[in-house]
């Protein structure tokens, strides 16, 4: 959600400049002394140098040079590289650059390197790497790896209240039933919460995208009616009718209750089954509850090749890499997160229990394959937006008019600008 928002209209500006003489000085990128190709390829935060050297000895004749950007700048900087000309060759998107730059030309169509041959099987992708192929008319990015929003239970807390466990049948009605009995007070003082707050905020939208509502539509809009009304309608419930829920907090103040052991289940992402590995009590994993229908939202970044790179064969060879058996299962083994590919997500690569939880993997496949990229499609500083104005109407700051007739229309016209 911290992800900083593309330069959309700069972006045919810089293709242009690009190919016209007088633009400006472009960095020259090529062949070393050694005869080695070059290829840059840009990441946030880290990357794995032990994947990249795999993929050297394997190709003596080309380098990779890793350029590693901090997450919250990473796409202010990399839109600032395209429109100087300077766009790495393989560029590892963020989900809402990946449309953006299919559309503007800043990125090559993947499909011929594809058909021509690929160490992998576009029909062996999870289903929404199908459905935004489909949006930005063929595969220009691939996806690197996958996570997913899930829901994590304390397995002792749920045994001494008797409480069944979550299944892949759970419903809205059976979290709110079980949130409920697990909810602990003593006087006016809660001892024990059924369930934390909505701590990744980014779990606002599955909620809403559990009832029905699309979040995105093909053009890119926000759709949203109906549903996100119904979710806010459902977290209000549990947070100041029946208080099974905390109020939310922000910035520092946040804390994650599940893991200190003061609430019974939790709504985040799947990447936090690594950081409750250390649990001192039982816990486990469960798709989240649906409502109309299962939902999630799936996170992942696509390996895109610039179609301003000199060296787009080379680049291709470190895509279809990575996307190889060796490539996604070291990726897996590094970042503990599942394959798009499901043929190599089930040899289970990405698992990586600790002492106390979890055992339920199953929940990874469930929940690709209700999936969708979702939010993560829309320029992050709406999305937050949104979500800081749902908290403000749990918090009794904001009303449901306020949110339905003047925070969307005002989020959509923000996205109408960027356009």
């Amino acid at each position: 959600m911290n992800k900083k928002k593309w330069l959309a209209g700069a972006l045919m500006v810089g293709l242009a400049c690009s190919v016209l003489v007088g633009c400006g000085k472009k960095e020259e990128q090529g062949a070393e002394k050694d005869g080695k190709v070059t290829i840059k390829f840009s990441s946030w935060d880290n990357f794995d140098e032990g994947i990249i050297k795999a993929f050297e000895k394997e190709n003596p004749n080309i380098k990779i040079e890793n350029i590693q950007v901090a997450d919250s700048d990473y796409s202010q900087k990399i839109n600032t590289m395209i429109i100087g000309g300077n766009a790495p060759d393989v560029i590892l998107s963020f989900e809402a650059d990946l449309p953006r730059f299919a559309q503007s030309g800043a990125i090559e169509s993947l499909d011929p390197y594809i058909e021509k041959g690929a160490s992998f099987d576009v029909a062996d992708f999870i289903p929404a790497v199908e459905t935004i192929g489909e949006s930005t008319g063929g595969n220009y990015g691939l996806p690197w790896a996958y996570a997913s929003e899930i829901m994590y239970y304390n397995k002792d807390m749920f045994d001494k209240a008797g409480v069944d466990y979550p299944t892949v049948d759970w419903t809205w009605d059976d979290f709110k039933a079980a949130a409920e009995k697990l909810t602990l007070r003593e006087g006016n003082k809660t001892t024990q919460w059924g369930a934390d707050a909505i701590s990744f905020r980014g779990m606002w939208y599955s909620m809403i995208g559990a009832t029905g509502d699309e979040i995105v539509d093909k053009e890119g809009n926000l759709a949203l009616g109906e549903g996100l009304v119904k979710a806010l309608e459902f977290q209000n419930e549990l947070t100041n009718d029946l208080k099974v829920s905390p109020q939310p907090t922000s910035g520092d103040a946040v804390s994650d209750l599940f893991a200190s052991g003061s609430a019974a289940m939790t709504r985040t992402g799947s990447w936090m089954t690594m950081m409750y590995k250390d649990n001192e009590f039982n816990w486990d994993i469960a798709p989240l509850p649906a409502e109309e229908r299962d939902y999630n939202t799936l996170h992942t970044g696509f390996y895109t090749i610039a179609s301003s790179s000199k060296h787009k064969e080379e680049a291709w060879k470190f895509i279809d890499f990575m996307m190889s058996e060796t490539g996604q299962t070291m990726t897996s083994e590094w970042g503990n997160n599942p394959s798009a590919l499901k043929s190599i997500a089930a040899q289970g690569a990405f698992k990586n229990p600790g002492k106390t939880g979890p055992s339920n993997w199953e929940t990874f496949t469930e929940s690709a394959d209700s999936g969708q990229f979702g939010y993560t499609l829309i320029n992050p500083s709406v999305t937050t937006s949104l979500v800081n104005d749902f908290d403000s109407y749990l918090l009794g700051a904001k009303t449901l008019d306020e949110i339905v007739e003047k925070s969307i229309p005002n989020a959509q016209k923000q996205i109408d600008k960027e356009e």
